[in-house]
């Protein structure tokens, strides 16, 4: 047996794996690497272009959106009152060959006396003159009261009929019946709110605010804050057209009377005065168009209709200005509340460039303010596309929905070098594990070596130790009778043949475990050599009383064997059966002839072998657990050798065994198929 052997065996195990999975798999992996470092970038780089292509889809969509929409509004065919009241439109007007401007739609909270639509009707005082003299000459109210309500039962005009009512509410406080008077403003704001008196007062917040003056003057504080909400509210958006003189005239009165020490009332006046001043700033726009040219040389023509499009960025207003000359002279414009048109046309905006809903969207104005988000995952990595020039100074941000894990290495194309580096890293860990499973075998092995070398320095000193202690008595003449020299010589031969097989087993199991044993097949009669076999080691039985029994078939042929190499499976399994035999001296051998082969069978009633043990009792240097236990000496070569012979024999070696019960080693030999080799 070769010393450097295991050592020189596990050098060349880390050698091989160092230089086939290592190094290659370090190159590979950096390989791997780049490639998906490469396969990264062009994703990034299409992923890019993709989002290009989408804020330039987008930014386009818009345009042809304000288009579409100037045009509709603007189409003299359709009726006004069909067209949709859209909350993003601040104001829609028309300008004719003469200068004159015409308003069609606002949402201004007060008109420019030469843009209303209605001029002011002046009331006849006819007819209303004996009402005026009872009530203001004479101070006769309730002749006077009689007479305005007499009006409205006989007048069928909205003009006499709300003079008549604002008369005998007014007559109702001069005669201290409140509750009276305020039933009839309620009447007024209800069924005459978008009416305006004398062509110029508003009635429906005249009514409101003699209202909030007789709550307040009641001390009715819940009253008065409904009221105060309702008049703020028909403040902000008014139903009927007036000047800036009326409104200005109920925004004071309303200040005065309405207590804001409520958070509510106080942000309706904190957004009515917003809006006050973006009404200012949309008046100066309208009147003169010039101003827009402060926001930069922006002017640019969307499509082929020459409608030009302006941004307005102002402290007071985010808009754009839109204009259009139609071919009749008249120019028509109009003014869109921009961040109102983004969140109401930001949805079907977006899916024109992205239908499938796989980008997330996020529009901010120059401070960073989020105006529009449509997030369907959440990202990091949005790119910034500023809004054209055309438009106000917001950003688009757009990011790329990453497809999940599984998908990415499912889509055709993609996830190669991941794969790549996959195996690599699955090789690379599978080597890792089978070099330090086979290291670990290694020093397991060498454990079991260093037992094997000491049991087997203790077999062999045994019989050496025997031989020299007798040979240096008889040298002595210690020993006197010829029948104790006998018995002397007889257990030097016993020790010596024992030494001998040992010698063979270790020397056998070297060439077989290097692949150097030969073996010499000649014609060989089983049943013969198996009886010479028996009556030997009947003699040299260690101790008395064993039984050992031998049975055969009739008729045994011939076959091709080793014959030394049979000699010493049937020593090592007989010595086997001895060691292992505890209490019984019963051994059975039986020699069987089947059709087509050899069957050898040793049996003992020993100790038996444990299933745990079975599954590794052919391995070299094993020895099971309870054979050391109880102090059976042994090498863990025996089966180990008896094993490779029978496989060199193309034989089949088995076992069957129950602890306490015994075992029975089997052994099949082929009576053809097996090659002479030299």
């Amino acid at each position: 047996m070769k010393s450097t052997h295991s050592g020189s065996r596990r050098k060349k195990i880390i050698l091989f794996y160092s230089l086939a999975v290592v190094l290659p798999g370090i190159f590979l992996g950096y390989l791997a690497y780049r490639g998906i470092r490469n396969d990264q970038a062009l994703r990034e780089k299409e992923s890019r272009r993709k989002l290009e292509l989408n804020s330039q889809t987008f930014f386009a969509a818009i345009d042809s959106s304000l288009v579409q929409f100037m045009i509709e509004q603007t189409d003299d065919t359709i009726p006004s009152s069909s067209k949709q009241d859209n909350p993003f439109l601040l104001a829609s007007l028309v300008k004719d060959s003469t200068g004159f401007i015409k308003l069609i739609r606002h949402k201004l909270l007060y008109v420019p006396d030469e843009m209303l639509a209605s001029k002011p009707e002046q009331l006849s005082q006819t007819g209303h003159d004996e009402g005026l003299r009872l009530e203001f000459r004479e101070q006769r109210f309730p002749e006077a009261l009689r007479f305005y309500q007499n009006k409205l039962l006989k007048s069928n005009e909205p003009v006499e009929k709300i003079f008549a009512l604002v008369a005998s509410a007014r007559l109702y406080l001069k005669m201290n019946q409140p509750e009276k008077a305020k039933l009839v403003y309620e009447q007024i704001r209800t069924d005459y709110l978008e009416c305006l008196l004398n062509g110029q007062i508003p009635v429906g917040l005249m009514a409101g605010l003699e209202i909030m003056k007789i709550n307040q003057s009641l001390g009715e504080k819940d009253e008065m804050r409904a009221n105060s909400l309702q008049f703020l509210k028909l403040l902000r958006q008014p139903s009927c057209e007036y000047d800036k003189n009326q409104f200005d005239l109920f925004y004071q009165s309303s200040k005065e009377i309405i207590p804001q020490k409520d958070p509510v009332i106080d942000s309706l006046f904190a957004e009515l005065d917003i809006e006050r001043a973006r009404t200012d700033y949309l008046i100066r726009l309208i009147n003169r168009p010039d101003l827009m040219a402060m926001n930069g040389n922006n002017h640019i023509n969307l499509g082929k209709d020459g409608i030009s499009c302006i941004p307005i960025y102002s402290n007071e207003l985010v808009a754009v200005y839109l204009s259009w000359e139609k071919s009749n002279g008249v120019r028509a414009s109009m003014v869109i509340d921009f961040p109102a048109y983004l969140k109401s046309s930001s949805e079907k905006l977006i899916q024109k460039p992205d239908p499938n809903s796989s980008v997330n969207v996020k529009i901010e104005d120059n401070n960073g303010r989020l105006i529009f988000p449509r997030v369907i995952q959440e990202e990091t990595g949005y790119l910034t596309f500023p809004f054209p020039d055309n438009l106000p100074q917001y950003k688009l941000l757009l990011s790329e929905n990453q497809p999940g894990f599984i998908t990415t290495l499912l889509k055709a194309g993609s996830g190669i070098y991941f794969y790549i580096f996959l195996l690599i890293a699955l090789l690379m860990v599978l080597g890792f594990v089978f070099t330090i499973y086979t290291l670990n075998e290694e020093l397991r092995l060498n454990k079991l070596k260093s037992e094997f070398i000491s049991n087997v320095s203790h077999e062999l000193k045994s019989p050496l130790t025997s031989i020299r202690m007798m040979t240096e008595m008889l040298t002595h003449n210690r020993v006197q009778t010829e029948e104790r020299k006998s018995a002397y010589y007889s257990a030097m031969l016993e020790e010596s043949e024992r030494l001998s097989h040992l010698i063979d087993n270790i020397l056998d199991f070297s060439g077989m475990d290097d692949d150097r044993k030969k073996y010499d097949f000649i014609d060989l009669d089983l049943n013969e050599l198996l009886l010479k076999f028996i009556e030997s080691t009947r003699e040299r039985l260690p101790e008395p009383g064993f039984d050992i029994r031998y049975s055969r078939s009739d008729r045994v042929p011939v076959i091709r064997a080793d014959k030394n190499a049979l000699l010493q499976v049937f020593y090592n399994l007989v010595d086997n059966a001895i060691k292992f035999s505890g209490t019984s001296r019963q051994i059975d051998i039986s020699l069987i002839s089947k059709d087509d082969e050899l069957l050898l069978c040793v049996k003992d009633y020993g100790i038996g072998i444990s299933g745990k043990d079975q599954e590794k009792i052919f391995d070299r240097f094993y020895r099971g657990d309870e054979p050391q236990r109880m102090g059976i000496r042994g090498s863990g070569i025996g089966l180990t050798i008896v094993k490779k012979i029978i496989e060199a024999h193309k034989g089949r070696l088995t076992l069957e065994s129950k602890p306490g019960e015994g075992s029975t080693f089997m052994v099949s030999i082929p009576l053809s198929g097996v090659n002479n080799r030299q």
